[in-house]
């Protein structure tokens, strides 16, 4: 919905009630937002009931204007900076955003306990993403366009690399398995070298002896060293 139409349905419902329509924060109370998962409802709706998420949106709104990048596109980029604006018009919206800035953050144990921070999976660890994985939330991550140094672009590096690191276990390189044939053939080289030469020709000889003979004979112990060359 267009801006224009936004605010004048927003007179129409200030109006009857003897509001003043000219009191653009008073309007600001009954525009109907036309972005994120609250689409539809009104701004005053979404100040009353989730203020978590209006922190959420008011502090990822000034980081990407810190960047000089924004996210959200047409009219709802229109609607979510009214609704910024309108959000920081409160003193207790203030003091919240102050005491979160304040806040120290307890650091987590590893990169996979780290809460997500945002959206309906705020409260979710890196990890529980990671792993549940075939519900195309993590691949959406992925592929998302994320302002540097956001809470989703931290969620971003770590699900690449967590793909990454997949995808490499999934196609082992042809190098290695080579590597490692060369290895089995170097210890075999070695294990034949070990052998002396009286071992060779002791044991070639055992081994072309007639099972029926127990002692071979003189002649035919001549006999077979005349075909094993020793060095």
């Amino acid at each position: 919905m267009h801006e224009e139409l936004v605010r004048e349905n927003a007179h129409t419902v200030v109006r009857p009630r003897g509001g003043d329509a000219s009191d653009k924060t008073e309007a600001l109370v009954e525009y109907i937002l036309q972005f994120g998962k609250y689409k539809g409802k009104s701004f005053r709706w979404l100040l009353e009931n989730d203020v978590r998420y209006v922190i959420y949106l008011v502090k990822n709104q000034q980081k990407e204007g810190a960047a000089g990048v924004f996210m959200a596109e047409g009219h709802s980029k229109d609607s979510l900076q009214s609704f910024v604006s309108y959000a920081l018009s409160f003193k207790e919206i203030r003091s919240l955003l102050t005491y979160e800035s304040q806040k120290p953050v307890a650091a987590a144990a590893s990169e996979d306990e780290q809460l997500v921070g945002f959206g309906s999976c705020a409260t979710n660890t890196w990890r529980e993403i990671w792993d549940s994985r075939d519900d195309g939330y993590a691949a959406f991550i992925r592929k998302k366009s994320c302002v540097p140094g956001t809470k989703m672009h931290k969620l971003q590096e770590y699900l690449q690399k967590k793909h990454q690191l997949l995808s490499g276990m999934n196609h082992p390189s042809h190098t290695s398995t080579e590597a490692m044939v060369m290895d089995e053939d170097e210890e075999l080289e070695r294990a034949m070298l070990s052998i002396s030469p009286s071992k060779q020709s002791t044991q070639t000889f055992s081994s072309c002896l007639c099972p029926c003979c127990s002692q071979p004979s003189t002649q035919h112990h001549r006999g077979h060293h005349s075909v094993v060359d020793i060095p």
